[in-house]
């Protein structure tokens, strides 16, 4: 069996028995100092997967309450649209249509709703796949929750300055 390299060193009379417990002495305090860096890596390292771990549940936090505030506000439109809404006649004679996301779509309505509509008493409201006239004072409260479910008033078209019929205003009651 082989000795140990500080084993042969005493016996060649190279180093002494003092030099050789300081060496060890030397060699223990140089792991013990390893050590404290090591665990403090490690620390480090936890600390840092810990904030890395709250910040990410506080973001799910903050997405959840937002995806519950947009439900109970989308609720809250809901049930603002079905109290208030104007019924629409079951006969309704004048075809109204309006733009709705780039589509053309129209209601059938009758003399009232239809003056209504123009002067802006009434606006229409979409909820799911319907259509609803909705009275202007709750136009306000609606769009506060939930902005775009109203659709806005019709611009007033500006005719041409060089437009040889400009001078001639089109009846808001002309239906072609």
């Amino acid at each position: 069996m082989a000795i140990s390299l500080q084993d042969q060193l005493l016996k060649a009379g190279v180093a002494n028995k003092q030099q050789a417990k300081k060496a060890k002495q030397a060699k223990k305090q140089q792991k013990k100092s390893n050590a404290p860096d090591e665990s403090v890596k490690q620390q480090a390292e936890l600390e840092a997967a810990r904030k890395a771990k709250a910040e990410k549940d506080r973001e799910l936090n903050r997405q959840r309450q937002e995806a519950q505030g947009q439900k109970a506000a989308l609720a809250e439109v809901r049930q603002l649209i079905e109290q208030h809404r104007v019924a629409l006649p079951k006969n309704g004679e004048t075809k109204y249509n309006f733009v709705y996301e780039s589509k053309i779509k129209s209601l059938w309505i009758d003399a009232s709703l239809l003056n209504q509509l123009a002067r802006g008493q009434l606006r229409v409201a979409v909820l799911g796949e319907g259509f609803n006239l909705i009275p202007r004072e709750i136009v306000e409260r609606i769009e506060q929750r939930l902005p775009g479910t109203v659709l806005p008033m019709p611009e007033q078209d500006k005719p041409d300055e060089d437009d040889p019929y400009a001078d001639y205003q089109i009846p808001d009651d002309l239906m072609w």
